[in-house]
């Protein structure tokens, strides 16, 4: 088992912590701390659900995905990507999809350089609490837990919002 800690970036209208996991690690997370300004506002957390492989070099300044379409794929998709070489995972949107082409256009640029075998993962929410305008923990063996893949805990808030801290771990 590895442990994990990261902590949220600071948001406007949402925050977000992706957690990486490459081929079938699972991950559960035991503790969650958020904080945010929006009187509905909820913790998300998503799984991945379906999975597509680069076929091409996508450099970090571009939008544009080498890879076939994942089944369903279609525009403000949430997805992780996630580079083998590196070890890190990314929260994106996608724009469009282009199935002939094989590519997968995202609403901004990528934050890390793709290579051939990386992965482009659809992640679907599987559970939510209420945090509201406040600051809110949970803490337990398991608050959620994946069975493959990495995830994403997204928080969303008006003006303010944050992930104060997720931890667990990947086994």
């Amino acid at each position: 088992m590895l442990p994990f800690a990261k902590t949220g970036d600071a948001g406007t209208t949402i925050s977000h912590a992706v957690i990486p996991a490459g081929g079938r690690d699972r991950i559960r997370v035991q503790y969650i701390s958020a904080t945010s300004d929006k009187a509905g506002s909820l913790l998300t957390f998503r799984a991945a659900a379906e999975t597509s492989t680069v076929l091409a070099v996508s450099a970090a300044n571009q939008k544009v995905i080498g890879a076939a379409p994942y089944a369903g794929a279609a525009e403000n998709d949430v997805v992780v990507l996630f580079s083998k070489g590196t070890g890190l995972a990314l929260r994106g949107v996608v724009d469009e999809v282009d199935a002939e082409a094989k590519t997968i256009t995202l609403k901004a640029n990528l934050g890390v350089a793709l290579a051939p075998g990386d992965t482009v993962h659809l992640m679907e929410a599987q559970g939510q609490i209420p945090v509201g305008a406040a600051t809110k923990e949970s803490n337990a063996p398991t608050v959620f837990s994946s069975l493959e893949g990495p995830i994403i805990v997204e928080l969303d808030g008006t003006a303010a919002c944050r992930i104060n801290l997720v931890a667990g771990e990947i086994s």
